[in-house]
């Protein structure tokens, strides 16, 4: 009996722990640069609408930084292997998503498009059926990324309050329930998206009663 055949299975079975540990490596590099971009997106909580685009351009190295990230976990990914491995960075590239759409949010007052996250992160989101043929974000990333924007929202109406921008809730009130009203549109399979999507009523709500606070105190119309 030749043990040649477990001589390959072994050499597969290294080159595939290999793969894992490089994809590890890319995953661990986003994610670091995420985290920072984060923390320093988090500062347009703190200070009033003129001075968000401060914030923004401070971030700007930072997506850079994650383009790049994402470029070296796409050179290790081939088509076939995309969904094998996808549950490895699906969340980290959720994080990037949002923060790109909060970003456009900040900065446009509107919700960031595919054509948006493309720009922001480097890589389309599969808005289609049609097989996979290079590394993209998927639909549901980006969904996940939209969804992290309520949240956002809710924190920004009470800290525009606290900068001392009292008509800020209001326009985030006003964009907070369209965007809900856009989301009901979508019959959403995905268990995840539609657990996160039954939360968003609590961000609303939370945005609804500082709306309600200032006007009790008549501050607002």
């Amino acid at each position: 009996m030749s043990i040649q055949v477990f001589v390959d299975l072994q050499d597969t079975l290294d080159q595939e722990s290999s793969l894992f540990d490089e994809i590890k490596e890319a995953i661990k590099a986003l994610n670091k640069t995420c985290r920072v971009a984060s923390a320093k997106l988090a500062k347009a909580h703190s200070v009033s609408k003129s001075h968000t685009q401060e914030v923004l351009d401070a971030i700007k190295p930072q997506f850079a930084e994650i383009q790049q990230n994402l470029g070296t976990l796409a050179k290790l990914i081939k088509p076939v292997t995309f969904y094998r491995y996808h549950d490895m960075w699906s969340y980290a590239v959720q994080t990037a998503c949002a923060l790109a759409v909060f970003s456009v949010y900040l900065e446009h007052t509107r919700l960031a498009t595919p054509e948006d996250i493309r720009a922001y992160l480097g890589f389309d989101v599969n808005t289609t059926n049609q097989d996979i043929t290079e590394f993209v974000i998927t639909l549901e990333e980006y969904l996940h990324g939209v969804i992290s924007l309520f949240s956002e929202l809710s924190r920004l109406a009470v800290n525009a309050v606290i900068v001392g921008d009292i008509s800020r809730p209001q326009e985030i009130s006003t964009f907070a329930s369209e965007l809900y009203s856009g989301f009901q549109l979508l019959n959403l399979k995905n268990d995840a998206i539609r657990r996160r999507f039954d939360s968003i009523k609590y961000d609303i709500k939370k945005i609804e009663e500082v709306q309600y606070d200032l006007r009790v105190r008549g501050l607002t119309n």
